[in-house]
C-alpha cells in the first residue's frame, strides 16, 4: 500500500523536463496560436485610426518687450512696470492650462465650421459636454511650475490628422495670446479713462472754485467802491507798508479809483485767460494732455516667446505597431504554451484511462 502511495505521489509531481517534452511534442499548438495572435495584432495595427501628437514650447519674454506699455507717459496712470515678463508669462501659462479657455477655443472652432476638423473632434452621438470633455483630454502639458530659473511650458495636442493637429495647436496658442492682449488693452483703456475722469473732476472743481472766488471778489469790490464813492474817498487812506499782517483795513479804504480799476480788470478779463490764474490747474492739464497723446503700439508688444512652434508630426504615436506585434507574439507564446500543455495532459489522461481499462479486462 505504501509503495502504491509513493508511486502516486511521484506521478503527481511536476517534472520540468516532462513539460518541456510536452511543449516540443505539441509545438504546433504554440505555432498556431502565435500565428493567430500576430495576425490579429497586424490587423489591429493597420486598421486602427492613427493618432498624431504635436508639441509647442512657449517661454518667458524679456522685460524689454513691454516698454511700449510701461512707457513714462503712462506712469501716472498705470504705475511703474504695469506689465513684467514674469507676471505676463504666469497669466498666459494659466490660460494654456485653463479648461474654460479651451472650452472657448472649442466653441470658436465650431463656429468656423471646418468640416474635416469637425469630423475628428465632434460626434453627433455625444452631447456637447461630452464632446468638449474629449477635446480637453486631447491636450497635455509639461509644466515646471513657478520656478523663476526655468520658465517654459510645453503643450501637446493629439489628433487623427497630422497636419490639422499642428494647425489647431498653433491656432490655440494665438487664441490664448489674443485673449490676453484683449484683456490687457481693456485694462489699460479702463485705467486710463478712470484716471482722466478723476483728473477732469479735479480740473472742474478748481475752475468752479476759482470762478466762485472771482464772482465773490467782484461783488466785494463793487460794494466797497460804492462805499468809497459815498464818502468821497478817491485815493487810499493807508500805505501798504504800514499795514501789519492779519490786520487789513476795510476794503473801501483802498479808494474808489483803485477799487473800480480792479473791478473793471476782473470783468474785462477774457475767460480763456482764467486758467492761468488757477493754482495747480496747469499741472493737471499737462498730465491729461500727456496721457491722451500717449499711444501704445501693441504690435511691438511680445507677451511670450515661441521656443518651438507646433510642426506636422512625421509618424503617429498610436497605434504603436511594433509594440502591438511584440505583444501579440508574447501573448501567442503564453496562450500557445498553455494550450500545448493542456493538450499533452489530455493525451496522458486518455492513455491512463485506456491502461486502467485494459488491466481490468485482463
Amino acid at each position: 500500500m505504501e509503495v502504491t502511495n509513493n508511486q502516486n505521489e511521484r506521478n503527481n509531481e511536476i517534472d520540468l523536463f516532462d513539460l518541456i517534452d510536452d511543449l516540443k511534442d505539441k509545438w504546433y499548438w504554440i505555432a498556431g496560436t502565435v500565428a493567430l495572435t500576430v495576425a490579429l495584432a497586424l490587423v489591429y495595427a493597420f486598421i486602427a485610426t492613427p493618432v498624431y501628437k504635436t508639441e509647442l514650447v512657449v517661454k518667458e519674454a524679456d522685460d524689454v518687450a513691454f516698454l511700449e506699455v510701461n512707457q513714462p507717459a503712462l506712469k501716472n496712470v498705470l504705475g511703474n512696470n504695469f506689465l513684467t515678463a514674469n507676471k505676463t508669462f504666469k497669466s498666459i501659462r494659466a490660460s494654456f492650462l485653463s479648461a474654460s479657455v479651451i472650452s472657448d477655443f472649442y466653441s470658436l472652432l465650431q463656429q468656423e465650421g471646418n468640416k474635416a476638423l469637425m469630423q475628428l473632434i465632434y460626434n453627433d452621438q455625444l452631447s456637447q459636454e461630452q464632446n468638449l470633455k474629449l477635446f480637453v483630454e486631447r491636450f497635455s502639458h509639461s509644466d515646471p511650475g513657478n520656478k523663476d530659473s526655468d520658465l517654459f511650458l510645453k503643450v501637446q495636442f493629439e489628433l487623427a490628422d497630422a497636419e490639422l493637429s499642428a494647425q489647431v495647436l498653433n491656432k490655440f496658442a494665438e487664441f490664448v495670446q489674443a485673449r490676453y492682449q484683449y484683456k490687457i488693452q481693456n485694462d489699460v483703456a479702463l485705467l486710463t479713462a478712470t484716471k482722466l475722469a478723476d483728473w477732469q473732476i479735479q480740473v472742474d472743481d478748481l475752475r468752479s472754485q476759482y470762478h466762485a472766488d472771482k464772482e465773490r471778489r467782484i461783488l466785494q469790490l463793487a460794494d466797497a467802491a460804492g462805499v468809497a464813492e459815498s464818502i468821497g474817498q478817491k485815493s487810499p487812506l493807508y500805505r501798504g507798508d504800514r499795514v501789519s499782517v492779519g490786520s487789513l483795513p476795510p476794503l473801501f479804504m483802498m479808494g474808489e479809483n483803485a477799487l473800480r480799476a480792479e473791478l473793471k480788470l476782473l470783468k474785462d478779463r477774457p475767460s480763456e485767460l482764467d486758467d492761468s490764474y488757477i493754482g495747480g490747474l496747469s499741472e493737471l492739464l499737462r498730465k491729461m494732455q500727456v496721457v491722451e497723446s500717449a499711444e501704445i503700439r501693441w504690435g511691438q508688444v511680445v507677451f511670450v516667446v515661441y521656443d518651438q512652434k507646433a510642426v506636422v508630426p512625421l509618424s503617429p504615436i498610436k497605434p504603436r505597431k511594433k509594440l502591438i506585434i511584440a505583444l501579440g507574439v508574447v501573448a501567442g507564446l503564453m496562450a500557445g504554451s498553455m494550450f500545448a500543455l493542456i493538450a499533452a495532459a489530455n493525451v496522458r489522461r486518455r492513455e491512463r484511462k485506456k491502461l486502467i481499462k485494459e488491466r481490468k479486462l485482463s
